[in-house]
């Protein structure tokens, strides 16, 4: 990646449409599919913004206020899309998670499922990766991802250090 500028410019236009707005559209199959599309796209260039240096040590440590629910039935790739059926909905817990435990299960998930608050606009996602999807889901608010979005769009390192390590035979970065 050369030039980051462009990555953070769609992570800010994609926070700018995840907005509540006074009155947003209807519901329909084709705008949830196109929502939940664009929350793991841009989780995907956070992602690769990480692993590219290109966003500081505040951005990446981050933890982000997420709830857990329980899974409480066997979860295979046949029953994987009943998240009422397959996870203890009402008991959900509040729980930390850095942003890319958030990239993980976003990226690697079998379920992802947006929600929609009372007046329609986006409440937030749904997802587990494969490796979680037998332990809890995890239901991310769209606060939460509007706020990492723009907290990485804005995010340009002001320095950049690297350190050999003999030990691993490669440089060690740090951005601050």
């Amino acid at each position: 990646m050369i030039e980051s500028c462009y990555w953070k410019e769609d992570l800010l236009r994609s926070s700018k449409k995840f907005k509540p707005v006074s009155k947003p559209p209807r519901w329909s199959e084709k705008l949830q599919v196109n929502f939940e599309k664009e929350v793991i796209i841009s989780f995907f260039m956070i992602r690769k913004l990480m692993e590219s240096n290109k966003l500081s040590k505040s951005t990446i440590s981050y933890k982000a206020q997420v709830f857990r629910s329980l899974c409480i039935n066997k979860v295979n790739n046949r029953n994987f899309w009943d998240i009422m059926e397959l996870y203890e909905l009402e008991s959900e817990q509040v729980v930390s998670k850095s942003i890319g435990f958030i990239c993980n299960q976003l990226i690697h998930g079998g379920a992802i499922y947006a929600y929609r608050e009372k007046d329609r606009n986006w409440g937030g996602i749904y997802t587990c990766s494969d490796f979680e999807r037998e332990k809890f889901i995890y239901k991310i608010p769209i606060n939460e991802i509007i706020k990492i979005l723009d907290m990485a769009g804005n995010d340009y390192p002001g320095r950049i250090t690297m350190i050999f390590s003999e030990s691993i035979d490669d440089y060690v970065v740090n951005t601050e």
